[in-house]
């Protein structure tokens, strides 16, 4: 997994040339509305895809993580169907489903079934490279998605300026790694053993989520995310007495002054019920600029987190064992 998050960079690299040569290939006709379908590490680009086309793009994005789509998908929904190995049991039901309602289908996968269906049913598809588990490969399913809702927004105009700029972020990660593995082993060090709780803001919320899954997954730990505003209208009450095995993660983004107050209420109000918390900024003007610091920060994180506890961030038998035992039903 080490490699694999230190290759974050070089894989947003390799990721623009793939998107570059596909997307542009891509006929869309009077789209209505866009669903993405995906599972855990495929998943995850759809929430952050959201968040960074969230003001920008005039039509709903929806993420479908289930076996059933939106009864109101029909032939001016882009259908999105993301699964690394192709064969997510969900995507592939959710891909049928698409199929029947003549949806305008793209694949996002490295081989398998999705793969087969695409090329069967003569739908669009990008494929990427093979050899990772799917939250290792985050880069190239984010940057297809990344890609695909630009040329719908802006088309070629926009994909340029977007290829400039994932350039540059690349370029920007390779420089800062060394800094951003040290801050990540500072952030895992003053974790310790207790259980985070992430909080920030509605426009990272899909940065909350992939950072929760990463200590699920690479770190073994539980850990729980809202966000600001709906946590003060609720869990705040919770922090109301002493929580010594909790710490609140604070994720201090972009967004509006008012939620920016808000955060910086919430921990004056937590901080003496807790023993520590951690705030982590970053200061750009560009949203996606700070959501790829970000993931490449949390991700380290996680991976430093699993070498204090001395867990394997690789191993996942448990997602294993599930699935063996949901083929015998």
């Amino acid at each position: 997994m080490k490699t694999f998050i230190k290759d974050f960079p070089n894989h947003i690299e390799n990721a623009i040339k793939i998107a570059d040569k596909s997307v542009s290939k891509f006929t869309l006709n009077d789209i209505s509305n866009v669903i993405i379908s995906g599972q855990g590490g495929s998943g995850i680009a759809g929430c952050i895809v959201r968040n960074i086309f969230y003001n920008k793009i005039s039509i709903p994005i929806i993420i479908n993580q289930d076996y059933k789509i939106p009864k109101f998908a029909d032939d001016k929904t882009l259908f999105i169907s993301s699964s690394y190995s192709g064969n997510t049991e969900e995507t592939i039901n959710a891909f049928h489903a698409a199929s029947k309602k003549k949806c305008q289908i793209i694949c996002i996968c490295s081989d398998g079934e999705l793969l087969s269906l695409a090329k069967e049913h003569n739908y669009n598809y990008i494929t990427i490279p093979r050899g990772g588990a799917p939250r290792a490969m985050l880069a190239y399913s984010l940057t297809q998605l990344l890609f695909v809702l630009e040329s719908l927004h802006s088309g070629s105009t926009g994909i340029n300026d977007l290829k400039i700029e994932m350039k540059s972020i690349s370029r920007l990660l390779l420089k800062k790694q060394k800094e951003i593995m040290k801050i990540a082993k500072s952030i895992s060090s003053k974790i310790g053993k207790k259980m985070p709780f992430i909080y920030t803001y509605p426009e990272l919320e899909g940065l909350a989520v992939r950072f929760k899954q990463q200590l699920n997954e690479n770190s073994k730990r539980h850990a729980f995310y809202n966000i600001i505003p709906e946590m003060n209208h609720n869990e705040i009450v919770g922090w109301s007495r002493n929580s010594l095995c909790s710490i609140p993660i604070f994720i201090n983004g972009q967004s509006s002054k008012e939620n920016k107050n808000r955060l910086d209420i919430t921990i004056n109000q937590i901080s003496p019920k807790v023993e520590d918390l951690i705030v982590i900024d970053y200061d750009t003007s560009s949203h996606i600029e700070e959501y790829f610091y970000f993931l490449h920060l949390v991700d380290w994180v996680s991976f430093f987190i699993a070498e204090n506890d001395g867990v394997d961030p690789n191993e996942i038998d448990a997602i294993h064992f599930f699935k063996k035992e949901l083929k015998k039903l």
